[in-house]
C-alpha cells in the first residue's frame, strides 16, 4: 500500500498521521492498518529508536513521510532515509494550510502535512523539496557558519571600541581602517582604560581563532574544484567561497539557473532588462547568511571589476534611483548567475592577479560585520 505520512517533528516528539496515497478507495484491511498505525505512533519520541519503530510497522508499503524543515529535521531525515523510509523536507514559508491555519495545533499540522504528501505523490506541486546535505557537507557548513559568527562578533567588537573611544575622547595617533591591526593594538595597550583591555583581550582572543579558522577552512576546501571556482570570482573571499560552496555541494542539482538563484532567496525587488524595470517581491528562502554575504560579495564585486555585468546593473540601478539595499539584491542575484556559468563550464573568471587578490582581501575584511548592517 502506498501511504503518506506527515510528521510534525519537536526536539523530543514526533506527531505522525499516516493517509492512503494510493489510486481508487482504499480496501478495508488498509483502513484497518492505517487506524492501527495513527493510534501507536499518533505522539511519540523523535530519537532514533523510535523512527527504527516506524520503520519496522511500515516494512513492506510504500511509505513516504513530509517534514517541515527545523534543526531537528537533518538528524530525523537521515535516520529515517537510512532505515529506507522516503523521506521529504519542505520549506515552513510553502506550507500555506500550516501557516495561515487558525488551528494550529501539532496533530492539525501533521494532517495538513499527510495531506500535502498525498497530493504530492499525486503530481500536485504545492511545495518546493528541501535537499539535505550529507554528513560531511553539513559539518563542512557548519564550520563556516562558526567562523561567520565569530567575525561578525569581531565587526560588532570593532564598532564597540570606536564608540568607547568617541564617548571618552580617546584619541588616537591616527585613524585606523582596522581598529584591530598590530599598530592600533600596540597604541591601545597604552590606554589605562579597563573597557578598552578588556575588549582589547577579546578581540585578540577573537583574531587568533578566526585566523586559525580561516587556515582550517582552507585546507577543507583545498582541492574542491567548485571552491577554486568561486573563489576566482572577485568579490569572494575565504569565507564567502566556502560557505557559497557548502551550500551547492554540486552544481548539478539544479536543473537551470533560475532554480539555482531561487534557491538562494535573492529574487530581487526588481527584475531589469535593457528596457524595463519590474517590481517583484524577495523571496527571502534559503540560508538567511549566504544572502547576506552574496549582497557584500556583489558590493565588492563592482569596485573591483568595471567592465563586469553585475558592475553595469548596478550603474544603471542607481542611476534610476533605486534603493542600495535593492540595487544590493539585485547585483547579489546577477553575481550568482556568474558563479553558476563558472561553475558549469568548469571554467574560473579570468581577472588581473593583484585585483583579484585586493577583492579577496576586502571581502574577507567585510565579513566582519554586524548581522544587522
Amino acid at each position: 500500500m502506498r501511504i503518506a505520512i506527515g510528521m510534525d517533528l519537536h526536539a523530543k516528539t514526533a506527531v505522525c498521521f499516516a493517509v492512503f496515497a494510493g489510486e481508487g478507495e482504499p480496501r478495508e484491511n488498509h483502513i484497518e492498518f492505517l487506524e492501527e498505525f495513527n493510534r501507536k505512533h499518533r505522539t511519540q519520541g523523535a530519537e532514533p529508536e523510535d523512527m527504527a519503530a516506524i520503520a519496522a510497522d511500515l516494512r513492506g508499503h510504500d511509505a513516504y513521510v513530509l517534514i517541515e524543515n527545523s534543526t531537528k529535521t537533518f538528524e530525523v531525515y537521515w535516520v529515517l532515509t537510512n532505515l529506507g523510509i522516503k523521506t521529504v523536507v519542505a520549506q515552513a514559508q510553502d506550507l500555506y494550510r500550516i501557516t495561515k491555519s487558525t488551528k494550529k495545533t501539532d496533530k492539525n499540522d501533521s494532517v495538513e502535512l499527510a495531506g500535502y504528501m498525498r497530493r504530492y505523490l499525486l503530481g500536485e506541486r504545492e511545495f518546493a523539496v528541501c535537499t539535505m546535505p550529507p554528513h560531511e557537507w553539513m559539518m563542512k557548513r557548519e564550520i563556516c557558519r562558526t567562523l561567520f559568527k565569530e567575525k561578525v562578533h569581531l565587526g560588532d567588537l570593532k564598532k564597540r571600541m570606536r564608540a568607547h573611544l568617541l564617548l571618552h575622547g580617546i584619541k588616537l595617533s591616527r585613524e585606523y581602517n582596522d581598529i584591530f591591526c598590530k599598530k592600533a593594538i600596540a597604541e591601545l595597550r597604552r590606554l589605562d582604560d579597563v573597557c578598552v583591555r578588556m575588549m582589547l583581550n577579546e578581540a585578540i582572543g577573537l583574531k587568533t581563532r578566526t585566523d586559525e579558522e580561516g587556515r582550517f577552512i582552507e585546507h577543507l576546501f583545498e582541492g574542491i574544484r567548485l571552491y577554486e571556482l568561486i573563489y576566482s570570482i572577485p568579490g569572494f573571499g575565504k569565507v564567502t567561497a566556502a560557505y557559497l560552496t557548502s551550500m551547492i555541494m554540486d552544481i548539478d542539482r539544479f536543473t537551470d539557473r533560475d532554480s539555482f538563484t531561487s534557491y538562494f532567496g535573492v529574487v530581487p525587488r526588481m527584475r531589469e532588462s535593457a528596457e524595463t524595470t519590474h517590481n517583484c517581491a524577495t523571496t527571502h528562502r534559503g540560508d538567511e547568511e549566504i544572502r547576506r554575504l552574496l549582497a557584500q560579495a556583489a558590493f565588492v564585486h563592482v569596485q573591483h571589476a568595471p567592465d563586469s555585468v553585475v558592475t553595469g546593473l548596478w550603474n544603471r540601478l542607481k542611476k534610476k534611483g533605486k534603493a542600495h539595499r535593492e540595487v544590493q539584491i539585485a547585483c547579489a542575484r546577477k553575481l550568482l548567475t556568474i558563479v553558476w556559468s563558472v561553475a558549469k563550464n568548469d571554467r574560473p573568471y579570468v581577472m588581473d592577479p593583484e585585483e583579484i587578490r585586493a577583492a579577496r582581501e576586502e571581502a574577507d575584511v567585510l565579513t566582519e560585520v554586524s548581522e544587522e548592517a
